[in-house]
This record gives structure tokens, C-alpha cells and sequence, in this order.
């Protein structure tokens, strides 16, 4: 009676799986909705000309739109359980951002996600430009919470910047100061 019992619950378990996979398939943004989301942490008169990745009905991401300009920006990533994210930036730190979607889409969380960045950076085995810009936006869900830019000044310290490295929503300030990846952040509204 128990195996009769269990057979018919797997059954049912089974039937259940296909309307699952649709169901998360069919939550995928659509294309236009994934390039007007990705370009938004950019002032407006760039947005036209940035090259915008996203992702395909399997999850894989791909280019979504052609760029005329230098700039290059990532839909949110759905499949990663870690809120909402957009990121637009420089293209010479295409290796850089692809390392850490990576990283981040294998579980890594973000203390380990800077260590292996950074150990990768002072090995040489990814290399970053002696400067770029990273605007993000990010939050719990598309309305984004968090705002900001972040300029990618290496070796950077409070004292070669005038800046300090407390962390602040009011003014720009230094993060990981004197590393090969020290960077202004700049929040914005």
C-alpha cells in the first residue's frame, strides 16, 4: 500500500516539474525591457549608444543590442539570488565585470568575490585599465534602492585623492583604498 502511495505522489511530483520550468521561463524579462533596464544607471544622453547584454529564455547571456559607444551594460541576472542588479561600464573592464558576474553566479558572496578579484589582479591573471567607471544600480527588485558610480582609480589612497575611505551616502568616498582595485564610489539618486 506505501510503495502504491509513494509511486502515485512521485507521479504527481513529476507532472508538477514542467509547469515550473515554464513558469520561471516565462518570468524572463522581454528583450526591450531588458535593455530599457540595463541602460538606467547611465545619464540619458549615453544610453542610446551603450552596447546592452541580457539574457535568453535559458539563462545564458548574450548581446542583446550593438553599441556605438564605449560603454557596455548587463541585464539583472535573474537566476542569481542576490536582489537586483544592472551594471553598466567601461569596456576596457569587459574581463574585469565578467570575472565578477561569474564569480557571483557560482555562489561567491561579496568578501570572497573581492578576494579572488583581487588575488587574480596582483597575480596578473586579469587585469584591470589604470582607469574606468562602473555605473550600478541595485535593490531588492526593479525599483532599485541603491545608486551609485564607481571610478576605478588603482593603488588609490586617501592621501593621493583627498578623499576619505569612510563610507558615506552623502559624498563620494575611497573603497579598497591602496588595493589594485581601489575605486571612488560615488553614490547618486
Amino acid at each position: 500500500m506505501q510503495s502504491y502511495l509513494l509511486n502515485g505522489l512521485l507521479a504527481s511530483l513529476l507532472l508538477l516539474v514542467p509547469v515550473v520550468v515554464e513558469s520561471a521561463q516565462s518570468d524572463m524579462p522581454s528583450v526591450e525591457q531588458q535593455i530599457e533596464e540595463a541602460v538606467n544607471p547611465l545619464p540619458e544622453s549615453m544610453r542610446e549608444g551603450a552596447a546592452v547584454w541580457g539574457y535568453d529564455d535559458a539563462g545564458t547571456l548574450v548581446l542583446l543590442r550593438e553599441g556605438t559607444s564605449h560603454i557596455s551594460c548587463i541585464a539583472n541576472d535573474a537566476s542569481v539570488l542576490r536582489g537586483y542588479v544592472v551594471t553598466c561600464y567601461y569596456q576596457g573592464m569587459e574581463a574585469y565585470v565578467q570575472r565578477s558576474l561569474d564569480l557571483t553566479k557560482n555562489g561567491a558572496d561579496t568578501p570572497e568575490r573581492m578576494r579572488t578579484l583581487k588575488a587574480e589582479l596582483d597575480d596578473g591573471s586579469l587585469t584591470l585599465p589604470d582607469r574606468g567607471v562602473i555605473y550600478e544600480r541595485a535593490g531588492n527588485d526593479h525599483e532599485f534602492s541603491d545608486v551609485g558610480m564607481k571610478v576605478f582609480l588603482p593603488n588609490a589612497t586617501p592621501q593621493s585623492t583627498g578623499l576619505t575611505s569612510l563610507p558615506s551616502r552623502q559624498h563620494p568616498w575611497l573603497r579598497e583604498p591602496g588595493t589594485s582595485q581601489a575605486h571612488i564610489m560615488i553614490p547618486m539618486e
